[in-house]
């Protein structure tokens, strides 16, 4: 798919790693699925990918750690 950005790139599936902070908390997800494209740089996630980041981010920044790191395939298994 063509780039809405600059339209000079095609998007390509990676994966990447996204950061969320709350509160001097922080969560960092490994892993997680997007398309880049390859002329600009700019990022998207797939809604689904979003709605589940945000899931994600939201139990991380909500327990006692300061720092929690997970990857995004082995949060899929092991969270509902």
């Amino acid at each position: 798919m063509r780039c809405e950005t600059c339209d000079n790139g095609e998007r390509r599936p990676d994966k990447r790693a996204q950061v969320a902070e709350k509160d001097g908390r922080v969560a960092l997800v490994l892993g997680v699925p997007v398309e880049v494209c390859d002329a600009c740089g700019e990022v998207w996630l797939d809604m689904e990918v979003a709605k589940r980041l945000d899931e994600l981010f939201r139990r991380m920044l909500s327990s006692d750690l300061e720092v929690a790191t997970r990857h995004y395939d082995a949060a899929l298994t092991t969270a509902a």
